[in-house]
């Protein structure tokens, strides 16, 4: 389903995503961070925008031909959709070994963590007589935590099996920082610091080095190595740090999403509504019900938060249930009215840093949330 009108038609939700912002973005971060290398990070299905939709435009508008997720099975649906030889998908995070003979069926680029990945890895390959080398990128523990070497000594025991292992080759080296969008700047120095120290010496080219996020292409782009960025959150247009820090870059949101009333009542003075009947009208007053709710990834923390309608602002009643809400009416309005959650109607917008805040989250989880029962709508540009 591409039809916006169809989409609103007949599911009364539509997530609209724009080409036009998504390479626009990737232009302007790739510019301002002087890098000469994208690594497009598509994970959790593009950020709930479609990991292939992403794939696709960039690469065939911008020629990026590297993509990063996060599972097996990402990787391999994003790779029946990108068959091209010098398309690169990167696994992040942890994976099983034992799975070594997919990722070379598909060319796909494992995170390695530890030596003994590495030899679990190999012991796979060779157990089933595959014949294909299996690239790895190499994790370089410098602060998060979840995997990677901590030492100079672990990295280059890596290093070294790699290049001594027909059945291996060094894609990458790669850290991850851990509060690069934040104002703690002596952490993000430490762990960069530890990269520097623990890489040097290795003979690992430089251009194999990936280790500049979105916080880092944003706001660290002359302390940091940013020839090749892996950058998520600046791609679909919203600030990683929030309000906690002004954007350098003009950034234009990708995600837009609207709905449609299927109902509009009256709400008598006294009478209640949603679960638990935590709202009563204290006059007369429209309502308007509309088929979203938290299955659909509008989560019941963002109960009360506003709406457009008409190009005004609303409020969200009561609780957020599974299938449906209730938004205030300041005058009645015809069945299927459009209403926005997330962009812009007339001179208002409501953006996904404000929705975040409202629901004391981040950006990244909502927008990973919203389900594919909304359908994914390209506008027309």
């Amino acid at each position: 389903m591409t039809d916006q009108n169809e989409a609103l038609r007949r599911r009364g939700l539509a997530f609209l995503r724009s080409k036009k912002a998504l390479i626009h973005n990737a232009k302007v971060t790739m510019a301002y961070a002087g890098a000469k290398r994208l690594i497009a990070v598509i994970k959790a299905n593009g950020y709930g925008h479609g990991d292939v939709w992403v794939a696709r435009t960039l690469y065939d508008n911008l020629h990026v031909h590297d993509f990063a997720v996060a599972t097996l099975a990402e990787g391999e649906r994003v790779r029946q959709a990108m068959p091209e030889e010098e398309v690169q998908i990167v696994l992040l995070g942890v994976q099983p070994a034992e799975f070594a003979p997919e990722m070379v069926a598909q060319r796909l680029a494992p995170v390695a963590g530890s030596l003994d990945w590495l030899l679990r890895a190999v012991a796979a390959l060779t157990q089933s007589d595959t014949n294909g080398v299996l690239s790895v990128h190499l994790a370089v523990d410098t602060g998060m935590g979840r995997l990677g070497a901590k030492s100079q000594e672990e990295l280059a025991a890596m290093v070294d099996f790699v290049r001594t292992c027909p059945k291996l080759s060094l894609a990458g080296v790669m850290t991850h920082f851990a509060t690069a969008d934040e104002d703690n700047p002596g952490y993000y120095c430490q762990q960069l610091a530890d990269f520097m120290k623990m890489v040097t010496g290795l003979g690992i080219e430089k251009d194999k080095w990936h280790l500049a996020n979105s916080g880092s292409a944003l706001f660290h782009r002359d302390d940091v190595p940013t020839d090749n960025i892996r950058v998520g959150s600046v791609l679909y247009g919203y600030n990683p740090a929030m309000q906690d820090r002004a954007l350098p870059v003009e950034l234009k949101p990708v995600a837009s999403l609207v709905g449609r009333l299927w109902g509009v009542h009256l709400l008598k003075k006294g009478e209640s509504l949603s679960y638990g009947a935590t709202y009563t009208a204290k006059k007369d007053q429209w309502v308007g019900t509309i088929p979203i709710g938290y299955a659909d990834g509008l989560k019941r923390v963002l109960s009360g938060m506003s709406v457009l309608v008409n190009g005004k602002r609303e409020k969200i009643l009561g609780r957020i249930t599974m299938d449906q809400i209730v938004i205030s009416l300041s005058e009645r309005v015809p069945i299927n009215t459009q209403v926005t959650f997330i962009g812009r109607d007339g001179e208002e917008k409501i953006t996904i840093e404000e929705m975040a805040d409202f629901g004391h989250t981040i950006p990244h989880e909502l927008l990973t949330g919203f389900s594919d029962r909304i359908p994914r709508v390209d506008v027309a540009e």
